[in-house]
């Protein structure tokens, strides 16, 4: 068991310490409210378990992989003290039995999925991996909040991406300001992120390129993990609810060094009736590199000097309260590759599906419907989504970042989520299916967990 795996679970028998010390300390009415240690005697631990099982199959006899994982975690909250509270989280994963993360001879070719179940940087572990997840310093007034230290944010360009064992999370120094009527105005400043599918944390240039780095525009193969320079990210997001039915969002990315990346995008509700309504939605987004775009040598840089893009989407559905649905559309246009770190976040379009980006192309068209139900009688609820992704040629590489064929996704989930003494948790079934669109034959390390594949994934959640 390593040093840090014992830290850890030091930090959780003192929260059960405290836990016993909170069961037994003198009822609030006639104790010092004020005091710091009636403050942390009566803060709130919080377990949470996860278990996640996946399965890929490839056509033919490719590679398959699965994997079974199962991630535990326990968190803490103070009271707060003069609008002032603490936080602290440990998160602890485990592989409980997987197929090899090592490519066999004949499909020389890396997993995408399995193996980010528990930590790409060493993948091949079977010890209990760790990490220190939340720890975080935090002042409240009414609505609104600063928060200082390791915690987990949700913004269109650095999100949860809760996808596998543990989510993303970030450390710095983030405002959440809701004090303003109709206005919502969140940001800060990020130092470092420990990415999903990692224990480590990372400063702002290290963090990229722990996942698949891809292509460079000359077709040569992505060098910039460990040779980006960074002092940090600096981003500001503002919400306006002023003009009914509208909701217009506008933020701003900047990434030391690197690139700026603003968004703006406006959603809109117009009911039908007392049980139905609309939506619509249209998105804006635009980057550009800035200065050499994180290294001077184009070979090991992330976004080339002068480099740009843009993206355009739109959405128009119906929904009450047993439907949603929708039609969605995003184009990136043909000036550039739209790049954002993987290992941030998922995208931020609205023809997103799980299990697959359309981060580092452009020239793409993409085409999604979705449709979810809500059961009356029964907590179930089931989705299914379809699109169409018309992406550069693979060897088109100015524009295809990952080498990626054309193809069609079709994703079907249904979520379980129990009531009465089973409240807090939820059983998910996500089946996942996509086909390639190319007409000509591709070599395997262009189809191979790629497209021509279907997914299975079934994930367990408890949270008290």
């Amino acid at each position: 068991m390593s040093a840090k795996t014992i830290h850890y679970l030091i930090l959780v028998c003192s929260l059960f310490v405290l836990r016993i010390a909170q069961a037994n300390s003198t009822p609030a009415s006639t104790s010092d409210s004020s005091s710091i240690w009636n403050t942390l005697t009566n803060g709130k631990i919080r377990p949470n378990l996860r278990y996640f099982y996946m399965n890929t199959d490839n056509v033919g006899e490719a590679y398959d992989a699965y994997a079974h994982g199962i991630g535990l975690g326990l968190s803490y909250e103070s009271a707060p003290w003069k609008h002032i509270s603490l936080g602290i989280s440990g998160q602890w994963m485990y592989n409980i039995n997987a197929s090899s993360f090592v490519p066999d001879a004949k499909f020389p070719i890396l997993n995408r999925y399995e193996m980010g179940l528990f930590d790409l940087i060493q993948p091949q572990s079977m010890s209990i991996l760790s990490r220190l997840e939340k720890l975080y310093i935090a002042y409240s007034i009414q609505k609104s909040s600063i928060k200082m230290g390791r915690q987990v944010i949700n913004t269109p360009f650095i999100n949860p991406q809760d996808g596998r064992l543990r989510p993303t999370a970030i450390a710095g120094i983030w405002v959440d300001w809701n004090n303003i009527p109709q206005t919502k105005i969140e940001g800060g400043y990020i130092k470092a992120i420990s990415p999903r599918s990692t224990t480590q944390w990372f400063d702002i240039g290290e963090s990229m390129g722990i996942y698949p780095q891809g292509l460079n525009p000359d077709g040569s193969k992505s060098n910039y993990l460990g040779n980006i320079k960074s002092l940090g990210i600096g981003m500001i997001g503002i919400t306006l609810k002023q003009w009914k039915p509208w909701s217009i969002q506008v933020w701003n990315m900047y990434v030391d060094q690197v690139m700026y990346t603003g968004m703006l995008q406006a959603d809109a509700q117009w009911p039908t009736n007392q049980k139905s309504q609309w939506i619509a939605g249209v998105q804006y987004i635009e980057q550009h590199a800035l200065q050499h775009g994180g290294n001077s040598e184009p070979s090991k840089t992330y976004m080339s000097t002068g480099a740009m893009s843009r993206t355009f989407g739109a959405k128009l559905g119906w929904e009450n309260k047993q439907w949603k649905s929708s039609i969605n559309f995003n184009r990136i246009t043909g000036e550039g590759r739209y790049l954002m770190p993987r290992e941030w976040g998922k995208d931020p379009f609205y023809t997103f599906m799980p299990r697959e980006r359309n981060e580092g192309f452009g020239d793409v068209q993409a085409y999604v419907a979705k449709i979810a139900y809500q059961w009356k009688k029964i907590p179930v609820k089931t989705q299914v989504a379809h699109g169409y992704f018309l992406l550069p040629q693979v060897n088109e590489f100015a524009l295809n970042k990952y080498a990626m064929p054309s193809y069609s996704q079709s994703n079907i989930e249904v979520t379980f989520e129990p009531k009465g003494k089973w409240k807090g948790s939820s059983f998910s079934l996500i089946y996942v299916y996509k086909n390639g669109m190319e007409n000509g034959i591709l070599a395997d390390k262009f189809i191979i967990n790629k497209v021509n594949m279907s997914q299975v994934n079934f994930i367990v959640n408890y949270n008290l």
